[in-house]
């Protein structure tokens, strides 16, 4: 759900329920493209690798199509199958994406040779195997861009570093980084933990017999950043960040920016989605 509340591009269904439900979104939530993932391929056998291609490009014969494209021999399909289907594909009302989803999202989508004409099919990589099949135009910047009727996407796996070289060895190779789609997916999301951003939610304060006590962490083995605020807090706007003020009174902590959400069950101040993602719009 924090992903959707940034972007509109999800396979997640669960998230467009739980928007609706919670946060009272109304029409599109997120979605996404026709695309297949490696049951489909296997379903289809590998034998006929080939007539799977071809029964999917008659079932959705417009718009964007992505298949994954490495559940056998990833190469074999940018090498044997795409040449044979290419007029199939270039006479086709969409675009074709190309998803590779295994080995170095770097290394797959650019080569492993840096210098633009390597010798095997791995030295190039999909983008340049895509360009010796199906050709393209030179934008303005003098950049190479594949033919409209064909695409790639690496949907999974890719941080901010993978997409940085990504988009600069294929600019070395003279291709535009827009010849890519680029996809987070659950490796870059789950690899984060609540240290990598220092966040972390604790509780400040109980009741215990009708007495309030403050409460609060400060473990000895750390080096200060796990120490826990003490008590009720209060949020003040300080030349527009917010600071935090903590052993503060049940009166000064109705002052504050803070505002009860969720209480005993039942959303309290309930926001819609529309409002959240345009708070996130504001801070761009």
């Amino acid at each position: 759900m924090g992903h959707g509340a940034v972007f509109f591009g999800s396979d997640s269904l669960p998230v467009i329920s739980s928007f609706r439900k919670y946060y009272d979104a109304q029409g599109f939530v997120v979605g996404s493209v026709n695309a297949t993932e490696h049951s489909v391929m296997c379903a289809g056998t590998k034998d006929d690798e080939l007539g799977t291609f071809r029964t999917l490009m008659n079932t959705y014969p417009k718009g964007i199509l992505s298949v994954v494209s490495d559940t056998w021999d990833l190469w074999k399909v940018l090498t044997v199958y795409l040449p044979e289907l290419k007029e199939e594909v270039l006479s086709r009302d969409g675009k074709l994406v190309i998803r590779p989803d295994s080995g170095d999202p770097v290394d797959i989508i650019c080569g492993e040779n840096r210098a633009l004409g390597g010798e095997t099919p791995k030295d190039k990589g999909v983008v340049e195997l895509l360009w010796d099949i199906f050709g393209g135009t030179i934008n303005a910047q003098g950049f190479k861009v594949l033919d409209t009727h064909i695409g790639a996407i690496y949907g999974d796996s890719i941080t901010t570093e993978r997409a940085e070289n990504i988009c600069m060895r294929l600019s070395e190779k003279g291709f535009a980084s827009t010849n890519v789609v680029l996809g987070i997916g659950s490796f870059t999301y789950q690899f984060n933990t609540r240290d990598t951003f220092g966040f972390a939610m604790k509780a400040t304060s109980v009741v215990v017999k009708g007495q309030r006590r403050e409460i609060f962490k400060d473990p000895i083995t750390d080096d200060g950043m796990k120490k826990s605020a003490k008590g009720l807090i209060k949020m003040d706007l300080v030349n527009n960040e917010y600071v935090l003020i903590d052993e503060v009174t049940p009166e000064e902590e109705h002052e504050g920016a803070l505002k009860v959400i969720y209480e005993d069950g039942k959303f309290i101040n309930k926001i819609s989605l529309d409002e959240i993602r345009t708070r996130i719009n504001g801070c761009i």
